[in-house]
């Protein structure tokens, strides 16, 4: 069999047999809504319909390389013989401004929640995502890492990121507000959450999402 044939159908069968869990697990979840299931099972968050690729968030590490490769671009990356690794669902802490009182605290129960997952603690890691443009300061890249070790850290620009949401459906407000965003193991931001969102709520959501797909 021709060589780039076999790669296009070891890509053909990745694409499926990872996007179809989480395809089934956003179904499952946009179906409890439809059916007007109770109040335990019905999204808390805001879905994002048809879900955005992690590529529109332009996230850098703070090495000034970019944080995230779309699924397409891991996939063609891969080595003969290689697996592809699913990585775990993504909840992200988007930030317009300094990180003063109220984002400290944000943090601090998105860490609690994180803490709460117990054995599925594992199937999730949280960013927080800086719209400066610039790489954090020393100082605190180090306090936030002594505070929040687990949090992965990474930048963007405030403007871009707005437009490619918004091309999504998405408006966002950075300058005042910020957000929590969920990722799910193949790289779609499918749920939004503004600051009236609660800890508690984003527990709900996640928890549903986790029992429904076997990725991540």
């Amino acid at each position: 069999m021709d060589a780039n044939l076999k790669n296009k159908l070891k890509l053909t069968f990745l694409l499926l047999i990872t996007a179809l869990p989480v395809s089934m697990a956003t179904m499952s979840f946009r179906g409890a809504i439809e059916e007007g299931a109770s109040s335990s099972t019905v999204n808390k968050g805001n879905l994002i319909s048809p879900p955005a690729d992690i590529g529109i968030l332009a996230m850098r590490n703070l090495d000034g390389e970019p944080a995230f490769k779309t699924f397409e671009e891991e996939i063609a990356a891969l080595a003969p013989g290689q697996d592809y690794e699913i990585r775990p669902w993504l909840m992200i802490y988007v930030n317009g401004a300094d990180c003063d009182t109220d984002c400290e605290q944000r943090l601090h129960y998105l860490q609690q929640l994180h803490i709460a997952l117990g054995k599925n603690i594992q199937r999730v890691r949280r960013y927080y995502l800086n719209t400066d443009m610039q790489p954090f300061s020393d100082e605190l890249a180090e306090r936030f890492r002594a505070d929040y070790p687990s949090m992965g850290l990474a930048y963007t620009e405030k403007a871009t990121l707005q437009a490619n949401l918004l091309s999504s459906g998405v408006t966002v407000e950075l300058e005042s507000k910020s957000y929590v965003l969920l990722v799910d193991p193949v790289g779609n931001v499918m749920m939004y959450y503004t600051p009236e969102h609660t800890a508690e709520e984003i527990m709900t959501d996640l928890e549903t999402l986790l029992r429904y797909s076997s990725l991540g």
